[in-house]
């Protein structure tokens, strides 16, 4: 929705690590994306609260990288929030908690292709009274930073059990 204009640029320099091996693919049948990443979401062990994923698409039409990395961005939150408590993961969405989008805002900087490998560089540096919040970076295989997310999700504890055990739970909450 901007035209490129010429002016002054400047970006954070943020070392990014090499693109994972083959060995750390991980299948996410949400996304035809081909995905990986050292970091497991779905492990019960407590980890911290960020997460990295390298991420393309099969060759694709440049203008579809906006939309598809709108919808990408937004699937790892949840998971990445959870990691600091031990025994919670993302596994259980949907079976011991529910969750809901409440905010997911996408900034993008620079051109940039989906076909290539992309860095998703995400923290939740806060989930406290109902709500996760979230940050990320979208950066290219040589660090260039091409998009930034902002999100929230709702997250509700409960006392109904349904967390395995947990008193801890996500309810579905629609923003008013």
């Amino acid at each position: 929705m901007h035209v490129a204009e010429d002016g002054p640029e400047h970006q954070n320099s943020d070392p990014v690590p090499p693109v994972l091996g083959e060995e750390h693919r991980v299948a996410l049948d949400l996304i035809p994306w081909e995905t990986r990443s050292a970091d497991d979401l779905d492990a019960s062990a407590a980890g911290p609260p960020q997460f990295e994923m390298w991420m393309r698409t099969p060759p694709v039409d440049a203008d579809l990288a906006p939309a598809l990395t709108a919808y990408a961005t937004d699937l790892a939150l949840i998971g990445t929030a959870l990691r600091p408590l031990e025994g919670f993961n993302q596994c259980g969405n949907g079976t011991a908690f529910t969750s809901a989008v409440t905010s997911h805002t996408l900034w993008f900087h620079r051109p940039f292709r989906t076909d290539q490998w992309l860095l998703l560089r995400q923290h939740s540096p806060v989930l406290a009274h109902g709500r996760c919040f979230g940050r990320g970076d979208v950066r290219c295989d040589d660090g260039t930073l091409v998009a930034a997310t902002p999100r929230r999700h709702s997250c509700v504890s409960t006392s109904d059990g349904r967390a395995q055990g947990n008193s801890f739970a996500y309810r579905t909450i629609i923003p008013i």
